[in-house]
């Protein structure tokens, strides 16, 4: 027998990113000190620009904006440069839905290297990025700042170049 009622399903949809997103982005970053702290004015820029990639994950049904991606292309290889999930969606598969859909659009563009820098310290992060298949390749030193921390450089391969 069914119910009378279904609950409400919350759904995640990933999407490209639109002016509208700015403020909810502001958010995001004001309750994420560890993601790169930029001026908002950079986003659109970069969502604007041949080559960025700027993706938000929102849950359905009321539009929420939980977490974005923000990356850029260059010929054969890309670099996520920033991602934020809202602290009380993190650890529920948000991080994860936002970087499959960046390295599926990557596939589709013929990149061959993904490149990210994370804080060693960042554990869960590295766990994910570990997960979906990156590794580690160098370090850059005092990248970070408050407080100082390298930079752990990690890469992951999508194609093998063709010659």
């Amino acid at each position: 027998m069914l119910p009378d009622h279904q609950p409400n399903v919350v759904r995640r949809k990933i999407r490209p990113f639109r002016a509208a997103d700015a403020d909810s982005i502001f958010g995001l970053l004001r309750d994420s000190a560890e993601a790169a702290q930029w001026p908002l004015a950079s986003y659109a820029q970069l969502a604007d620009s041949p080559g960025g990639l700027l993706l938000v994950c929102e849950l359905q049904p009321n539009a929420q904006l939980v977490g974005f991606l923000a990356a850029r292309c260059a010929v054969d290889e890309a670099e996520i440069l920033n991602i934020a999930v809202h602290p009380e969606f993190r650890r529920t598969g948000v991080a994860s839905a936002l970087l499959r859909s960046a390295i599926e659009q990557f596939r589709r563009s013929a990149v061959v290297h993904v490149f990210l820098e994370l804080r060693p310290s960042n554990r869960p992060a590295r766990a994910l990025y570990e997960r979906l298949g990156f590794f580690p390749i160098g370090s850059r030193t005092a990248y970070y700042r408050q407080p100082t921390e390298d930079a752990l450089c990690m890469q992951k391969k999508l194609l093998t170049a063709s010659l």
